[in-house]
C-alpha cells in the first residue's frame, strides 16, 4: 500500500503540471478564447484541478507510446519528464501558487480534504492487493514487459497472439511501473484511474445541501456500483478497468457541464478528446467518438473564423492522440485494428495471417457469447446464443440487461415523439408554447439535442459491444451509463411533475432516495469489510502484490530463449520473453535476434 501511494504521489505530480502546461497552452490558443454574452474574447478558464490531471494522463500516455516505437519505457523517459516538468514548475510558480492556495482554501473550508484523503487511501489499499485477472497474467505483464524493455517488436504477435492486442494503458502502465528500480514492475494505474472516479463521484455528497436530484447523480451512483465490483481486481492492469472508468468520467464531466450551464466550447472539445484517448485504450469504445458531436455543433453554430480554427486544430489533437496507437498496430501485428482484417493495407512480411486473426476474432466473438469450444459454437445462430449467453449471467445483470433494453425502447420513443412534434411545430409554432417538455431552462436535466447526442452515443456503444463479444465485464459500463441517463432523466421528469402537484410527494421521495443510497453506502462498505478480513495480508501494507508466478520451460528462437508454461497458457511477468507454448517450427526471426522481428512460417 505504501508504494502504491508513493506511486500515486509521483503521478499526481507529473500528471498535473504537463496536464497544466499543455492546458494553459491550448487555452493560450485565439482560436479557444471564450467569447461572453457581452461579446467580449477572453481566455478560457479551466475550472477543475482534475482537468490538469487527466489531460496530463493523455500527454503521459502518447509520449510513452511514442516512446515505445524507438525503445523502451523506462528511467529515461521519466527523467525526460521530471526534467520537463520541473521547468513548467518554474515558469508557472506564480500561476501555481495561485492555484494551489485557492485548491487549499476550497478544501479547508468545507472539510472536503479529509474525503479526498479518505478515498484516497481507501482506494490505495485496494489497489495494493486482490485477484489478479487471468488476462493480466496471459499478456498484460508481457506486454507491459516489452514495453519497458524493449518497446516494440516487427510482430510480436506472432510470439504470442494476445499481444497484438494493443492498448494505450499498456503502455501508461510501463512508463509509471517504476521496473528500472530493478525490485517489481509495479501495476498501480488502474487503481488510480479508478482513484480520479471516485473523487468525481464524491461529489454526489452535495445532494444534501442542494435537495434536488440531477442529471449527473445518476451516473455517479452507476459508476459507485463499478467501483464497489473491482475493489478486489483493480489490482492487475487489465484495459478493461482503464476503459470503464474513463467512460464513467466522461459521462460524468458530459452532465456536469450541463447542470452548470457551460457555454464554452472549449471543455466539450476537451471531453470529446478524452473520449477519442478511450478508443486507443479499447477499441469497444469506437462509438464514443460520436461525442464531438456537441462540440463540432457549438463550433460550427454561428460559425466564425476562430471556431474554424479550433475545429482544425481539434482534429489535429484528435490524430496527435491515435496515430502512435495505429502505428504500434502496424508493427505489432502488420494489421491497423488487429483483429480486423477487413483493412489489409499493407502486406507486410511480419503480418500475422489473415486466417488466424480472423480466428482470433471468432473466439473472441464466440467466448463472449459464452462458449469456450469455437469449432462447435461459432456459427450459432443468434435465436440460440442470446438465450444461452443471457441464462449464464446472475440475477443482478439480467435485471440491468433488461433494464437496458427498456432504456433503448424509451429513446427511439423519445425520438419519434420529439420528431413528430417538432413536425407540428414546424407548421404550428404556437404548439410548443408552455410545453412543459421544451423547457430548456432546468439545469437537472439534459436539455433534448444532448440527451439524445449523449444517450445514443451509449445505445450506440452498448449495441456495438453486443453484437461483437458481449462478455459482460466488457460491456457493463455502456449497460449501466445507459440506464442511469436514460432513467435518470425519466425520474427527474417524474418529480417535475410531482413538484407542480405541489403535494409535498416530491419532498418525501426525495428523503427516501437519499436514505436509500445512505443504506445502500453502508450496505456495500460492510460487503468489502466482511471480504477484506479473510484476505488480510500485512505484507501489502507495504508492498504491492505482484503478478502471478508459473511453472516454466523454454525453447529456443535463433539465440534467444522463450519461455511458455508447463500448463495452460499463462507465464506471468518474470519468465521473459514469454509465449503460450512451444513455437518451434511455427515462428522466425525476420533478422539476426529477436528484436528485428518475428513472422509466421510460411508467411
Amino acid at each position: 500500500m505504501i508504494t502504491v501511494i508513493l506511486t500515486w504521489i509521483y503521478v499526481l505530480a507529473t500528471t498535473y503540471l504537463t496536464g497544466f502546461f499543455f492546458l494553459n497552452a491550448i487555452t493560450s490558443l485565439d482560436c479557444m478564447a471564450f467569447v461572453n454574452s457581452k461579446g467580449v474574447s477572453k481566455k478560457y478558464k479551466i475550472r477543475y484541478q482534475e482537468s490538469y490531471i487527466v489531460a496530463g494522463i493523455v500527454v503521459v500516455t502518447v509520449f510513452a507510446q511514442l516512446l515505445s516505437l524507438f525503445g523502451g519505457v523506462g528511467l529515461l523517459a521519466n527523467a525526460f519528464l521530471v526534467l520537463f516538468d520541473i521547468a513548467v514548475a518554474f515558469y508557472y510558480r506564480n500561476i501555481l501558487f495561485e492555484e494551489f492556495y485557492l485548491m487549499r482554501h476550497v478544501l479547508l473550508a468545507k472539510r472536503d480534504w479529509l474525503w479526498y484523503l479518505l478515498v484516497f487511501l481507501f482506494m490505495a489499499y485496494g489497489t495494493s492487493h486482490g485477484i489478479m485477472h487471468y488476462d493480466s497474467d496471459l499478456y498484460h505483464a508481457q506486454a507491459i514487459h516489452w514495453i519497458e524493455s524493449v518497446g516494440i517488436v516487427k510482430g510480436l504477435g506472432n510470439l504470442h497472439l494476445r499481444l497484438a492486442y494493443n492498448s494505450a494503458s499498456f503502455a501508461l502502465s510501463a512508463f509509471y511501473s517504476f521496473a528500472f528500480l530493478g525490485k517489481q514492475s509495479f501495476h498501480t494505474m488502474a487503481g488510480f484511474f479508478a482513484l480520479l472516479l471516485a473523487w468525481q463521484c464524491l461529489d454526489i455528497k452535495t445532494i444534501v445541501r442542494r435537495r434536488q436530484i440531477v442529471i449527473s447523480d445518476f451516473p455517479r451512483i452507476a459508476a459507485m456500483y463499478y467501483l464497489f465490483t473491482i475493489f478486489d481486481e483493480m489490482v492487475a492492469p487489465a484495459s478493461d478497468y482503464f476503459l470503464s472508468t474513463l467512460v464513467f468520467y466522461i459521462i460524468i464531466c458530459c452532465t456536469d457541464m450541463y447542470v452548470r450551464h457551460e457555454k464554452a466550447f472549449v471543455p466539450y472539445i476537451l471531453l470529446a478528446m478524452v473520449g477519442i484517448y478511450a478508443v486507443t485504450v479499447k477499441l469497444s469504445a469506437a462509438p464514443m467518438v460520436l461525442l464531438s458531436i456537441i462540440p463540432i455543433y457549438k463550433l460550427f453554430h454561428n460559425r466564425t473564423t476562430e471556431k474554424s480554427k479550433a475545429f482544425g486544430f481539434s482534429v489535429l489533437l484528435a490524430l496527435v492522440i491515435t496515430m502512435p496507437f495505429f502505428w504500434r498496430n502496424i508493427v505489432i501485428s502488420g494489421w491497423i485494428l488487429y483483429p480486423v482484417t477487413f483493412l489489409d493495407l499493407f502486406g507486410f512480411a511480419w503480418e500475422i495471417p489473415k486466417g488466424v486473426a480472423q480466428y482470433d476474432s471468432m473466439e473472441i466473438r464466440t467466448f463472449g457469447r459464452g462458449y469456450n469450444d469455437v469449432e462447435a459454437f461459432m456459427n450459432v445462430p443468434f435465436s440460440e446464443w442470446v438465450p444461452n449467453w443471457f441464462g449464464q449471467l446472475s440475477l443482478f445483470y439480467k435485471a440491468m440487461v433488461v433494464l437496458s433494453i427498456i432504456s433503448i425502447v424509451i429513446y427511439v420513443c423519445c425520438v419519434i415523439y420529439f420528431g413528430v412534434v417538432a413536425v407540428v411545430y414546424k407548421k404550428k409554432p404556437g404548439k410548443l408554447v408552455g410545453n412543459k417538455v421544451f423547457d430548456l431552462s432546468r439545469r437537472s436535466m439534459l436539455n433534448l439535442a444532448d440527451f439524445l447526442t449523449l444517450s445514443g452515443t451509449l445505445i450506440l456503444c452498448l449495441v456495438f459491444w453486443f453484437f461483437s463479444a458481449p462478455l459482460i465485464r466488457y460491456g457493463i459500463v455502456y449497460v449501466l451509463a445507459t440506464i442511469s441517463i436514460v432513467f435518470g432523466r425519466m425520474i427527474i421528469l417524474l418529480f417535475h411533475k410531482l413538484e407542480e402537484n405541489g403535494s409535498g410527494v416530491k419532498e418525501i421521495s426525495f428523503k427516501v432516495l437519499v436514505a436509500l443510497l445512505a443504506l445502500w453506502l453502508v450496505y456495500k462498505g460492510i460487503n468489502i469489510v466482511n471480504e477484506e478480513i479473510p484476505r488480510f495480508n500485512p505484507k501489502f501494507l507495504l508492498v504491492q502484490q505482484d503478478y502471478g508466478t508459473y511453472d516454466v520451460d523454454s525453447f529456443k528462437l535463433g539465440d534467444s530463449t522463450i519461455y511458455y508454461p508447463t500448463e495452460g497458457d499463462r507465464a506471468g511477468y518474470a519468465p521473459f520473453p514469454a509465449a503460450t507454448h512451444d513455437l518451434t517450427g511455427e515462428v522466425e526471426l525476420l533478422g539476426e535476434t529477436i528484436t528485428d522481428g518475428l513472422k509466421s512460417v510460411g508467411q
